[in-house]
């Protein structure tokens, strides 16, 4: 009871610890600091576990209490709140527990209780400081990397989000993305607790276990130095701009989804508008393109065309585009019809996209791109197609058909000098079936900037971004509407998470944010205009659009996490040859079988006297 108690305890203030770190309503753009000695606890708590169980039960705490304090927000998530907020926890909990059982997978070797092959070489192998260290550190790192990946994928809460303030750290991204930075952080920790652990311990094998100690915190100062002179090189890098594009975003502070209209959405964002128009042209300058953020338009494309000839009264917003003689990009919805469809009801042939939508500078829709990756469980739910599934969702939850994630590529080609050739955006559907290398030779052009506009969360996963940069994005232009979580912390928390793309990729970003944060980073991670929280305002500023060149992350991916699961497998397999499970668990159960048998004998024979 005693250990149970100790590992709730270290758990609790490792996962407590690590929420500090991240950005919080305390902290509000996180501080790293505490990320020095966040694992140590956990770490050293893992290394008095005696057995699988508790193991679990160590990561699974730790990781849940991580979401719960960092992520509290998702409890206002409209109709979804506890839902949201409990689902995920769970989710993200179960992850962790399931790392934590490979995690113990070193100390269950060196156990009392497990028997091993006479000439297996596991042992010593297992019982090295520095396998425990490396392998702890791949584990965690591993454990951030299934957890944000996949449908059901939740990349906040994670180490590298702590980075903020130390940019230098977080430039080595572009090399391994940011499993690269949590891989490091997790180290540190990893030695530091080991470095404790010989401190108090008194065995002949003091000595030894220093000596493999030191060699790791040697391998890891490589690593770090190498780090940080990568950092100060690219943070201090002067980036020269091959376009530059004047671009107008507008954080219009309003929450679509307690608005019955947006009438008074349109009419704000087009009075904070047309201020920054009328500034720039006192200053000789015009804008290339105006963008407003997710949900602003509440009416379903290409059918609503019509509405916003008419709507708002006050001033039609195709109207006010064609005074403005700039192309707008705003988030909205999108109806299409589906290619197969057996449904009876209307809704059955009908496919509803979160999207941003692009207007040209002379009031007329041109097309849209479709968010990829839809939140699971809020904005998607598995299985809606099957009729069985919708109809019990409809009647018993009370949920009808959610948002279809986008199926294309989308680009938006926008002028940033206007010629005879090149007057209006252009709407660029990628064909996949071209390289990414012929994409951007085929559609270069020296007069448009190729924009892709990720929706909300979409910035937030690198097998969105990803594709989207190798495809020929000189522009990242992200939309979206945080103000639902009603906190400081989630809205910071995005724009870190969305920041590490400008860094990956070198290439600028522009985030146009409903309640904030609307900000524009440069492919160094710093920022060159902002605005401040939940506040009405527009934000002007040339924007820097820089020569498009592969890096080392955006050419190989998370080439990092899969060398992880390599050294895992070969880890995991290793052991399971070397272990006598087939000796050692059958007579295990044949002494507790016994011993049942042993009881229910007196048992009948107390019942028979």
């Amino acid at each position: 009871m005693e250990l149970i108690l100790q590992v709730i305890f270290s758990s609790v203030f490792s996962g407590l610890l690590l929420s500090l770190a991240i950005p919080n309503e305390i902290y509000l753009f996180g501080c790293p600091v505490f990320t020095l000695f966040a694992f140590i606890p956990l770490y050293l708590i893992l290394n008095r576990i005696k057995d699988f169980k508790t193991a679990f039960l160590a990561f699974f705490i730790q990781t849940l209490t991580t979401h719960l304090i960092s992520s509290f927000w998702l409890a206002y998530f409209k109709d979804f709140a506890i839902f949201t907020l409990g689902a995920s926890a769970l989710g993200t909990a179960c992850i962790g527990g399931a790392f934590g059982l490979y995690a113990f997978l070193p100390y269950f070797s060196t156990s009392s209780q497990n028997k091993l092959n006479e000439n297996t070489l596991v042992q010593p192998l297992m019982q090295s400081p520095a396998f425990r260290v490396l392998y702890f550190t791949v584990i965690y790192t591993l454990y951030e990397w299934a957890k944000s990946s996949g449908f059901l994928g939740y990349p906040w809460g994670t180490v590298s989000s702590a980075m903020y303030h130390w940019p230098v750290l977080m430039q080595t991204a572009s090399i391994t993305g940011t499993y690269g930075i949590t891989f490091v952080i997790v180290l540190f920790n990893a030695l530091a607790a080991e470095f404790i652990m010989l401190y108090y311990e008194n065995s002949s094998l003091q000595k030894t276990k220093l000596n493999h100690t030191v060699q790791t915190a040697k391998f890891f100062l490589i690593v770090l130095i190498s780090m940080m002179l990568y950092g100060i090189i690219q943070y201090d890098k002067t980036y020269k701009p091959v376009k530059k594009l004047n671009i107008i975003t507008v954080q219009q502070n309003s929450d679509p989804w307690k608005q019955e209209t947006d009438d008074q959405a349109i009419l704000t964002s087009q009075r904070l508008t047309k201020q920054k128009i009328e500034e720039l042209h006192l200053q000789n300058r015009t804008a290339d393109l105006v963008v407003w953020s997710e949900g602003c338009l509440l009416r379903a494309f290409p059918g609503a065309t019509r509405y916003y000839d008419w709507f708002p009264e006050e001033k039609p917003l195709t109207q006010f585009i064609r005074e403005t003689n700039v192309p707008f990009i705003f988030g909205g919805s999108v109806v299409r019809e589906k290619q197969y469809s057996y449904g009876k009801s209307e809704k059955d042939h009908l496919q509803f996209f979160n999207s941003s939508i692009l207007y040209d500078s002379t009031g007329n829709y041109r097309g849209y791109y479709a968010k990829n990756h839809l939140v699971p469980f809020a904005e998607a739910l598995p299985f809606m197609e099957v009729p069985p599934v919708r109809a019990f969702m409809e009647k018993i939850v009370g949920i009808s058909a959610g948002w279809t994630p986008g199926d294309q590529y989308v680009f938006f080609d926008v002028p940033c000098r206007i010629t005879s050739d090149f007057k209006l955006p252009a709407v660029k559907n990628i064909d996949l079936n071209k390289t990414h290398i012929q994409q951007v030779i085929d559609d270069s052009q020296p007069y448009t900037v190729r924009i892709a506009t990720p929706i909300c969360f979409d910035d937030a996963f690198t097998d969105i971004m990803r594709p989207l940069f190798l495809n020929g994005c000189e522009l990242f232009v992200n939309i979206t509407d945080d103000s639902w979580s009603k906190t400081k912390s989630s809205e910071i928390q995005h724009f870190v998470i969305a920041s590490y793309r400008a860094i990956e990729y070198r290439t600028t970003l522009v985030r146009s944010a409903n309640a904030g944060y609307s900000v524009v980073v440069e492919p160094s991670g710093k920022v060159i205009a902002d605005l401040p929280l939940f506040e009405e305002a527009a934000l002007s500023a040339e924007i820097p659009v820089f020569e498009h060149k592969i890096t080392t992350y955006a050419r190989f991916g998370n080439w990092l996490p899969y060398l992880c699961f390599i050294i895992f497998v070969i880890c995991s397999v290793y052991a399971r040859l070397t272990f006598c499970f087939w000796d050692y668990i059958p007579s295990e159960r044949k002494i507790k079988k016994s011993k049942k048998s042993d009881k229910k004998r007196k048992k009948n024979s107390k019942s028979k006297k």
